[in-house]
């Protein structure tokens, strides 16, 4: 499977300021500050590069270990998705009690030990 390429929905309107920016949704009517940081990824997520990509670009132009920055890229992209910035449906909620002990989760395990 081919590396994904991030692109941020095309009906978001961005307003940037001194290397922050503003995002209004309008589906939604949200508006979203992103710090100079958050900036600079959005603005890479236009469909053409890939995360690693990505994070050679970004760790080039800031002398840091491009893994590093691979992961705060990953970790900024999941809050990108969980505020709908891509196209699609929204990302679904995971439950804490999926992983199972037994027949019991994991909350109601520990729940019972402390009875």
């Amino acid at each position: 499977m081919a590396p994904t390429k991030p692109k941020v929905r095309q009906d978001l309107t961005v307003v940037e300021l001194d290397g922050e920016a503003v995002v209004y949704d309008e589906t939604d009517n949200k508006l979203h500050h992103l710090n100079p940081t958050g900036t600079i990824i959005f603005k890479l997520c236009d469909g053409q590069s890939t995360v690693q990509e990505m994070a050679e670009d970004i760790s080039a132009a800031f002398e840091v270990e491009p893994a590093d920055v691979e992961l705060q890229i990953k970790a900024m992209l999941r809050e990108f998705r969980k505020q709908r910035f891509f196209p699609g449906p929204a990302p679904t909620a995971r439950s804490r009690r999926t992983r199972t002990n037994g027949s019991k989760s994991k909350t109601k395990a520990k729940a019972a030990k402390k009875r």
